[in-house]
This record gives structure tokens, C-alpha cells and sequence, in this order.
């Protein structure tokens, strides 16, 4: 049990690194377009790994769409890469419209970003990327992580 509690300790952590050049993918978007990660290069992205079956998942994608929302106009682009498997995939829909979401979500039916970015394949996972660099990537998301991602959005703006 010790072990248990400790892992999920360990996986909420910022994980920070020397920032690291991020690595183009292109993945096809809910609405059709292409969703290429180099078209952001010169804005702070907010790279966020979900499934509709990750409940911490999807307590996440309610505020990130408020982060969005209220940093689109300073340079955040909020994107979604969704890994359900061919059982639930055809959820993620539903699951968007549910939640309002108003940033670009694909799914990524053959793991190009997520051999790239997580190759572990952790849900909740996401990665904050500014001008093409890494620059911080959480594991697992709970609520009262929420202001550091905020904090951590901000700063990558200025």
C-alpha cells in the first residue's frame, strides 16, 4: 500500500527539465484539418494526453477549456490528443460536445505524439511547450494542481 500511495505521489510532480526541442507530429483533428504541432511553433502550447475513460482526464479538459478560453488572445493553443483504443473511440465525440470543448482535440489512432511525448502512455499527461521547447511535463492531474498550471501557463507567456 506504501508503495501505491508514493507512486501516485511521485506521478503528480512537475517534471522539470533543461528545456528540450519538441518534435513535430501531424495528427488529424475532430473537425477534419490537420493538426500540426510545428503551426504553433511561435505560441505557448498546452499538449494534453486524455482518454474518455480517464476520469482524471476529463476533470482536467473542463479547465483547460477555461484556460484556453481566457489565454487564447495572449498565445496559448490548448491541444488535445486523445488515445482511446478502437473499443471507445467512438466516444470522443460525444465526450467533446458534452464538455464544450473549444480547443483542437485529434485522436491519435497510430501514436505518432505519443511515442514523441509520452511513451509511457500516462493519462492525464501533458506537455507545455513555448516556441518549440519543452519546457514542463506533468503526470496525472488533481484539482489543487490547478494553480501551478496556471502559474506555469503565465510564465510561459511573458
Amino acid at each position: 500500500m506504501r508503495a501505491l500511495i508514493l507512486t501516485l505521489f511521485v506521478g503528480s510532480i512537475l517534471t522539470v527539465a533543461p528545456a528540450e526541442a519538441g518534435t513535430n507530429f501531424t495528427l488529424r483533428a475532430l473537425d477534419g484539418k490537420y493538426l500540426r504541432l510545428s503551426d504553433y511553433k511561435k505560441k505557448v502550447v498546452y499538449l494534453t494526453f486524455w482518454a474518455t475513460w480517464c476520469k482524471p482526464c476529463l476533470a482536467e479538459m473542463k479547465h483547460l477549456n477555461k484556460f484556453h478560453a481566457r489565454y487564447k488572445a495572449k498565445g496559448l493553443v490548448v491541444l488535445g490528443v486523445n488515445l482511446d483504443g478502437p473499443e471507445t473511440r467512438s466516444r470522443v465525440r460525444a465526450t467533446v460536445a458534452r464538455y464544450k470543448l473549444k480547443f483542437p482535440i485529434a485522436i491519435d489512432t497510430q501514436s505518432r505524439a505519443v511515442k514523441l511525448y509520452n511513451p509511457r502512455r500516462s493519462l492525464p499527461f501533458s506537455v507545455l511547450i513555448k516556441k518549440g521547447k519543452v519546457i514542463k511535463k506533468r503526470a496525472s492531474f488533481q484539482v489543487s494542481d490547478l494553480p501551478e498550471i496556471e502559474k506555469e501557463i503565465k510564465a510561459a507567456l511573458k
